[in-house]
């Protein structure tokens, strides 16, 4: 008898660590947002982020498929000390597909407090940065293009990484997961729509 109680003591003593382990993993899961694609840590300061058009509003035509599809203009502040590369990524949430991927600027100098409208379509360019190839197949930026509709929401996310990023040819997806939520030290959100 004395043995069967040992027994569920350890079973109770061992189902409680597991449940301790799991809660604080899970706290540790818990501890960042997702944004599309992108994980962002939830305990980091905030960048400011703003473009031509306010946040929440829709998007002008000239950044999308309808007009000139120039890049969309950015200027960022409050970038921490700590620094060492930035990150912008643009997302469609709506596309029918789930998630798409419009663009990914990386390596940029953490000093750059903006981006000019219209950044050439091409791999590398000289005092920015690096660019991915977006879900259209195509290098740089992918203005918003979505099909006849309600407005889709697109997200541009500014990333303050504490790293370097190597230089790759290579997608937007691929580029977005070779980041971890540690890389992370600030970001900041801007959201515009288009479509209808």
């Amino acid at each position: 008898m004395k043995l069967g109680y040992v027994i569920a003591a350890l079973v109770l003593a061992i189902a409680v660590i597991m449940l301790i382990t799991f809660t604080i993993l899970t706290g540790h899961k818990a501890s960042y947002v997702v944004i599309g694609l992108v994980k962002v840590p939830m305990s980091v300061p905030r960048m400011t982020v703003s473009s031509v058009f306010t946040n929440g509003s829709q998007i002008p035509i000239n950044y999308t498929c309808n007009g000139l599809d120039y890049s969309i203009p950015l200027y960022i502040s409050n970038v921490p000390g700590n620094a060492k590369s930035l990150m912008v990524i643009m997302e469609d949430l709506n596309a029918p597909g789930g998630v798409f991927i419009h663009w990914v600027l990386y390596d940029i100098p953490p000093n750059i407090t903006e981006l000019p409208q219209g950044i050439p379509a091409q791999y590398y360019v000289p005092g920015i940065g690096y660019q991915g190839i977006n879900d259209f197949g195509k290098i740089g930026y992918g203005g918003p293009c979505p099909p006849p509709g309600p407005p889709h929401e697109y997200v541009i996310i500014v990333l303050a990484l504490d790293r370097e990023l190597p230089p790759l040819n290579e997608s937007d997806v691929y580029l977005i997961r070779s980041i971890s939520v540690g890389d992370v030290v600030s970001y900041g959100v801007l959201i515009g729509y288009y479509g209808g």
